[in-house]
């Protein structure tokens, strides 16, 4: 029978969390490592309408990518927040795992399959930092078109609600980058390797900053430009554990419509 520490043991093996940084709760977050697992939910995040149908039909072990601690926690205490889905979680028995700049960075996750959505060539990654520990968590590539066209495929890839876009449409581009999640820190590293980047969460100033270094912006929100990566995941943790996975990444954790 496998148990908690095998699957997690597994995954690290891919994904390489000991390679993050402080900040990034990585790992197994809930749960005994030692119990055993027969069936595995696999989330995009840890919503309240997760949390619901593990109830449901519950699992033994659940692999998130956003984590649901993101802060030390003092209390955990029925009602509705992070702290009382960690409590649901529990009294169901439910074990929680996270990868996320792990599976960022890792071959084939979450960076890698944002970039494919664009079919870039030589995808090569960027955005480490050595200092604190994070991984390459975006991929740059060679493009052939304008910024129109990219904002045509992030429409029509994720819908046209919410997509931002900053810069002249006509521009032909020779390379993007892109960076799953929030990625406007890595604006001046993604100004020297391409013309558009892309990624979520931008706010008026960096993308004011990223227009001053000859950078076009595309935002279509920090969960949509993530979104790619989940089909990834479920089959990741498949190959891993080889045990029924309940795919649960199409709970959609959208928070703006």
């Amino acid at each position: 029978m496998a148990t908690v520490a095998d699957i997690a043991l597994g995954l690290a093996e891919k994904t390489h969390p000991d390679q993050t940084p402080e900040w990034d709760p990585v790992g197994l977050q809930l749960g005994d490592p030692a119990a055993t697992v027969e069936r595995i939910g696999v989330c995009h995040e840890v919503s309240e309408e997760v949390v619901t149908a593990i109830e449901s039909h519950p699992v033994d072990l659940l692999v998130t990518y956003h984590p649901l601690l993101f802060t030390p926690t003092t209390r955990v205490l029925a009602g509705r927040s992070a702290g009382a889905r960690s409590y649901r979680l529990i009294r169901s028995r439910v074990s929680l795992l996270v990868t996320h700049t792990d599976f960022d960075s890792a071959p084939g996750g979450t960076a890698d399959s944002l970039a494919a959505l664009f079919d870039l060539r030589d995808v090569q990654p960027f955005g480490g930092d050595l200092e604190t520990g994070l991984g390459d968590i975006g991929r740059f590539g060679g493009f052939h078109g304008t910024l129109a066209t990219i904002d045509a495929v992030v429409t029509d890839r994720f819908g046209p609600i919410g997509v931002r876009v900053s810069g002249d449409r006509a521009a032909n581009i020779d390379n993007v980058a892109v960076v799953p999640g929030s990625g406007a820190a890595l604006i001046e590293e993604a100004a020297e390797v391409a013309e558009v980047l892309v990624t979520g969460d931008v706010s008026h100033h960096r993308t004011v900053a990223a227009l001053d270094l000859g950078l076009s912006i595309v935002d279509p929100g920090h969960i949509a430009t993530e979104r790619p990566g989940m089909p990834a995941l479920v089959k990741t943790v498949r190959e891993v554990s080889h045990l029924e996975v309940v795919d649960l990444t199409e709970i959609d954790p959208q928070t703006w419509s």
